[in-house]
C-alpha cells in the first residue's frame, strides 16, 4: 500500500500520530497522482491545512495546472483569504480546461463578497463557452434565486426540468420554492409535492405546509407540521405556523399545547409569545396574556411592539394609568398606534384635551386606518365638533361603505 492509503487507514481508524507519520511519508515518497488523489480526499474530509500542504507541493512541480489552482483557490476561501484566491484564479489561462470551473468558483467567490452582479457576469461568460450546459444554468438560477429575481430563477428551472441533469439532482424543490416566491402557490404545489415524494425532509416539508396555508388548506398543513414536529422537534420554526392553524381552525386547547411545546424548545421566540398572549388575550385570560407579553418585553432590545401591544391590552382592561405609564418608553416613537393608543387612554381618564392632542398626532400616519378614523370621528363629535368629525366619517366610508352607524351618524 501507498503511504497514501495508510495515512487514509489511519485516520479512520482514528489514529492521528499514525496518520501525521504516513502524511509525511507521503510528501517524500508517493507519485504525484496519489498525492493528488491524497489532496481532494483530505479537502473532503475537512484537513484543509494538509490538504493545501500536498497541492502547493504539486504545484512547485505542475504550475499551470488548473485544478490545483482550484483547489488552492477554494482551500484560500474557506480560510477567508480572498487575496490569495484571486491570485490562483486568475492564474488559470481562457485555453486551459479548467478555466469554466474558474469562473464559477469566482462567481461563488464574488458572491461571498457581496457583488451578485459580478458572479452573474462570471456565470454568463462561463455559458458563452459552455452554452448548453445545465450545470452553468443550474448555477445561474441559484444566484438568481438568492438576488430575490425569482422569475428568472424559475424560468431556468423550468428549463432545467427538461434537461439531462447530474445523477441525484433534482430541480422540483427550486422550482416550487420560486414559485412560491411569486406568489404563484396553486402552480408551485405540484412540484413541492413530488419533491417531498422524491426525498422528504425537514425544509421541504415545511415549504409544502406552507404553501397549503397560502392557499387556506390548513388541515392539510396541520398534518404536515404535526408530522415534521414528530420528526424533529427541534425544528423550530415549526410552532408558530402549525399554532397559528390551529387557532384558525378553533383548536384552541392543541394550539395552547404547541405553543408551550415550542416555548420549550425556544424560550426566547418572540412571534411564539406574542401568539400565546394573543390566544389568551382572544379565551378571555387577560393576566395571562399580560404575562407572555412582559416576558416577551424581558428578552426584547426594541421592544416597541412589545410594550404598544401590552399598553392596548391594558386599554381593554381599562387599566388607563398603567397603559399610559407603559407607552412612556416610547416617547419619541414615531408609532402613530403609541398616539391613538395614549389618546384613547386619556380619553378613558376623561382627560380631553390631552386626548385630542394625541389623536392630532396619531393621523397623519393613520389616516388610512379605517378604525382610526371611526374612532377618532366618534371622539370629535362627542366633544362637539360635528363638523370635523363628518370629514372623518366620510373618509371612513370611502374604506367601509356599508357601516349603518356612521352612515346614521352622517344623516343626524
Amino acid at each position: 500500500m501507498t503511504h497514501s492509503e495508510l495515512m487514509l487507514e489511519a485516520l479512520s481508524a482514528g489514529d492521528l500520530v499514525e496518520a501525521q507519520l504516513e502524511f509525511e511519508a507521503a510528501l517524500k515518497e508517493d507519485q504525484p497522482d496519489m498525492l493528488m488523489a491524497l489532496g481532494g480526499q483530505l479537502m473532503g474530509a475537512g484537513f484543509l491545512e494538509e490538504a493545501q500542504t500536498i497541492f502547493e507541493k504539486l504545484l512547485e512541480s505542475f504550475p499551470n495546472e488548473g485544478s490545483l489552482l482550484i483547489s488552492l483557490a477554494e482551500i484560500a476561501i474557506e480560510n477567508d483569504q480572498t487575496d490569495e484566491a484571486f491570485g490562483y484564479l486568475q492564474a488559470i489561462p481562457k485555453d486551459d480546461n479548467y478555466y469554466v470551473e474558474s469562473l464559477l468558483v469566482l462567481a461563488d467567490l464574488y458572491q461571498v463578497l457581496g457583488v451578485p452582479e459580478v458572479s452573474e457576469k462570471k456565470i454568463k461568460e462561463a455559458k458563452q463557452i459552455l452554452p448548453e450546459e445545465p450545470v452553468l444554468d443550474l448555477a445561474l438560477a441559484e444566484l438568481y434565486f438568492t438576488m430575490d429575481r425569482f422569475q428568472e430563477a424559475a424560468d431556468l428551472y423550468l428549463k432545467l426540468n427538461q434537461s439531462e441533469l447530474p445523477e441525484g439532482v433534482s430541480v422540483d424543490d427550486r422550482i416550487g420554492s420560486a414559485l412560491s416566491m411569486l406568489g404563484e402557490f396553486e402552480e408551485a404545489l405540484p412540484y413541492l409535492e413530488k419533491a417531498n415524494t422524491e426525498e422528504q425532509t425537514d425544509h421541504r416539508l415545511f415549504q409544502l405546509a406552507i404553501t397549503y396555508i397560502q392557499l387556506k388548506e390548513n388541515e392539510k398543513a396541520i398534518q404536515l407540521l404535526e408530522q415534521l414536529k414528530t420528526l424533529n422537534p427541534s425544528y423550530e420554526g415549526v410552532y408558530l405556523p402549525l399554532a397559528s392553524c390551529l387557532l384558525d381552525e378553533d383548536r384552541n386547547p392543541e394550539a395552547e399545547a404547541v405553543i408551550a411545546e415550542g416555548l420549550t424548545q425556544n424560550p426566547y421566540s418572540l412571534d411564539l409569545y406574542h401568539l400565546a398572549s394573543d390566544n389568551a388575550f382572544r379565551l378571555g385570560k387577560i393576566p395571562d396574556a399580560e404575562e407572555y407579553l412582559r416576558k416577551a418585553i424581558t428578552l426584547e432590545e426594541d421592544k416597541e411592539i412589545s410594550l404598544i401591544k401590552l399598553a392596548n391590552l391594558l386599554l381593554v382592561d381599562e387599566r388607563f394609568e398603567e397603559s399610559i405609564e407603559t407607552l412612556s418608553e416610547l416617547a419619541n416613537s414615531s408609532q402613530g398606534q403609541v398616539y391613538w393608543t395614549l389618546a384613547q387612554a386619556h380619553n378613558g381618564l376623561e382627560k380631553y384635551a390631552e386626548a385630542g392632542k394625541y389623536y392630532e398626532e396619531a393621523y397623519p400616519t393613520l389616516k388610512d386606518d379605517p378604525d382610526f378614523l371611526k374612532d377618532y370621528g366618534l371622539f370629535l363629535r362627542e366633544e362637539g365638533q360635528s363638523e370635523k368629525a363628518n370629514v372623518l366619517f366620510k373618509e371612513y366610508l370611502t374604506m367601509e361603505p356599508n357601516d349603518l352607524e356612521v352612515l346614521d351618524l352622517l344623516e343626524d
